[in-house]
């Protein structure tokens, strides 16, 4: 009776350990792919892209990447580039005009003034004399005011004819009478700058043309950092956008603006988010026009030397077509040429000296994702803690049964 008695409690006791060890291994196993990681590994998302219908193009980064990358067109405003507009003569209401007058001798400008050297030199001449009437906004009516010669009827004529109108008036009223008609400022031949300016408004063209940056200067310049501006210059139909340190870069971007151009500009800073085994999940505004992808990380604190699988650093973007064709060596399928771009992921090994010189040459753009695989490594070490610690309890447990 008590031989049977401890028996069964020892079967008991080496059984019931076997066999909740066996069950925590299955569940363990089953479940090591579900154990919580900051995104996607490297092999998996090589699988996704080899799938039969992938859903991204994925770019292993090397010389030829580069090469095709630095080739892309960036937008720009070349397809607005002109010469230089011809002057606009044609007066408008709105328009301040100046106008100036001559006079042979003393007359209706009054006396000229006594000039001892040139009577001495030639006695009896008598010079010109000027005035100019001050500035003057031409009116609904489309009149200026000349003194002498009244109201004179400005609009649709040119500076020429409004000079010659202006000589008709005042003939029999001053000797030999010339006139200069200038347009100072004009309401139809102007252009608008908005946006994070110092002074906003209605900026008037000069007649031998206005170029981009003479415009934002004539509106007082911006309120920010050339890097971290964004300007808009929208022509008729036609919306083109550019940042305007690449404006002062080029000067071929620095166009001539025509009349009723609107330019607008907004303080936009680039940025780009990093995300994954990195020593510092952040979002990085560019310090500098250009940013390449080893600057990134390092302004995200590096890889973590801990987590991060070096073979497994990612950029995500999505690459106009004309682009992505030219970087898959296969054609791609046509879900993927639905839309005007194509997402793609570029990936750089850090394991090899060569991958860290290609991140120092591969620029970054405006709103790139990077993210950083975790290594497999540390799935299997997140594995290996939870046995030791199913290990721990089954040993406990089995201790306990054996004290009772």
């Amino acid at each position: 009776m008590s031989r049977t008695t401890v028996t069964a409690p020892r079967h008991a006791l080496f059984q019931r350990p076997r066999l909740l060890a066996a069950a925590a291994m299955a569940l363990l196993t089953a479940g090591c792919g579900t154990l919580p990681v900051a995104g996607p590994m490297a092999p998996s998302l090589t699988r996704e892209a080899r799938e039969d219908a992938p859903p991204f193009l994925l770019v292993p980064v090397n010389r030829m990447t580069l090469t095709a990358l630095a080739h892309v067109p960036a937008d720009n405003f070349t397809p607005l580039a002109a010469p230089s507009p011809p002057a606009v003569d044609t007066i408008h209401v709105g328009d301040t005009v100046s106008v100036t007058l001559w006079e042979f001798g003393s007359g209706l400008l009054g006396p000229v003034p006594y000039t001892p050297n040139i009577q001495q030199a030639a006695p009896g001449l008598v010079g010109a004399q000027s005035a100019t009437v001050p500035n003057q906004t031409v009116d609904q009516a489309g009149d200026i005011i000349v003194p002498f010669a009244g109201d004179i009827h400005v609009v649709g004529r040119t500076t020429r004819m409004v000079q010659a109108a202006i000589i008709a008036a005042l003939r029999g009223k001053a000797n030999q009478t010339q006139a200069l008609v200038q347009i100072v400022h004009s309401s139809d031949n102007a252009v608008t700058v908005t946006g994070d300016v110092n002074h906003p408004g209605r900026i008037s063209l000069m007649r031998n043309g206005t170029r981009l940056l003479d415009a934002i200067a004539e509106a007082g310049g911006t309120v920010g950092k050339a890097r971290d501006m964004l300007v808009q210059l929208m022509r008729g139909g036609v919306v083109r956008n550019i940042r305007l340190s690449d404006v002062m870069g080029d000067p071929d971007q620095n166009i001539f603006l025509r009349a009723n151009d609107m330019v607008s500009l907004d303080h936009e800073p680039q940025t780009l988010v990093i995300l994954g085994a990195a020593n510092h999940n952040t979002e990085v505004l560019f310090g500098k026009s250009r940013v390449t992808l080893a600057e990134a990380i390092g302004n995200g604190g590096g890889l973590a030397d801990n987590q991060a699988d070096p073979y497994g650093v990612y950029v995500l973007r999505y690459e106009k077509q004309a682009l992505a064709r030219t970087l898959s060596t296969a054609p791609l399928p046509d879900y993927l040429l639905a839309g005007d771009t194509v997402p793609v992921i570029y990936q750089l090994n850090f394991k090899t000296g060569d991958g860290l010189l290609l991140a120092d040459s591969f620029a970054m753009r405006d709103r790139d994702l990077v993210f950083i695989a975790t290594s497999p490594a540390v799935q299997v070490g997140k594995v290996a803690r939870l046995l030791n610690v199913a290990a721990s309890i089954f040993k406990n447990s089995a201790n306990v049964n054996i004290g009772n």
